[in-house]
């Protein structure tokens, strides 16, 4: 009986002390396991992040992209030519410039010369040839006949036909003979050519011109009238070499003896002062 009632102390005893060391204290640590505290601070701080992107209002518009304009290459000035009324009435322009004269030929008098692009005016044709009876450009007062193998233009249909001026009387031409005389020296080599008028045209004026087929030099002059040489002094010059006058005239001198040389000479005599006029021209060869 003693021994149930010490078993049953101890067993009470036991249980008293099981339910002491249940109980909490106030300076007990609580053990947290730390796998379970980090998860929980995973899980809350997802929570988080959750909570602020919901926060975020959601923009379901597209973006807009505005497209550049397209550059294109600036073009390059044009300049607009001045604004030229087309001419009423009849008119001809020129490709080439073209001389226009007293009558439809060259062996009429020459009026004018007009040149590319001047406008025309046309007043008359040629009744078969091609030929335009024209108003000068530069004086109203002036008409002549233009050659029509450079003019193009427009309104000519009911241009009038016109009789052109008769044929000019053609200017009588001069005719003369021309001999070697002799040469000699006073500074430089010279030769007296004699000259006799042939026609029934008088000369005032004349040419020469020599050369020395084996030096090759070759000399010029000119002048109004006619002169010689005398004693190497030049004589007074002869106006003019009438209908069948004769004179001996002196060419340029040379530098080299032409004894022996074949010389060529030409001469030129012209009825009107300066080489005007219808010229004529003889030339000769000889060996001094």
């Amino acid at each position: 009986m003693k021994n149930k009632k010490i078993l049953f102390c101890l067993f009470v005893i036991v249980v008293l002390l099981i339910q002491a060391c249940n109980l909490p204290s106030a300076n007990a640590t609580e053990v947290v396991d730390p796998m379970v505290a980090a998860q929980s601070t995973i899980t809350a701080l997802a929570q988080t992040q959750q909570a602020q992107l919901a926060a975020i209002p959601t923009n379901t518009a597209q973006p807009t992209f505005t497209a550049l304009p397209t550059l294109s290459p600036t073009p390059e000035a044009t300049f607009t030519p001045a604004f030229t009324s087309t001419p009423t009435f009849a008119y001809v322009t020129l490709s080439e410039a073209t001389n226009c004269r007293v009558g439809p030929g060259t062996a009429y008098s020459l009026l004018d010369t007009f040149l590319v692009g001047q406008t025309i005016e046309v007043v008359g044709k040629h009744p078969f040839d091609n030929y335009w009876y024209v108003r000068s450009p530069k004086n109203a007062n002036v008409y002549c006949w233009l050659w029509g193998a450079y003019a193009t233009g427009a309104n000519l249909n009911n241009v009038p036909v016109l009789t052109p001026p008769p044929s000019p009387t053609p200017a009588p031409t001069g005719t003369f003979t021309a001999e070697y005389v002799n040469s000699g020296k006073c500074v430089s080599w010279w030769t007296r050519i004699n000259l006799t008028n042939k026609g029934t045209v008088p000369f005032k004026s004349m040419s020469v011109s020599i050369k020395d087929t084996v030096t090759d030099e070759t000399r010029n002059s000119s002048g109004d009238g006619f002169q010689d040489v005398n004693a190497c002094v030049l004589s007074a010059k002869a106006p003019i070499l009438g209908p069948g006058d004769a004179y001996t005239i002196v060419s340029p001198s040379l530098s080299a003896d032409p004894a022996g040389h074949k010389l060529s000479v030409t001469i030129t005599l012209c009825p009107n002062t300066g080489q005007g006029g219808a010229c004529v021209s003889q030339t000769i060869e000889f060996k001094p």
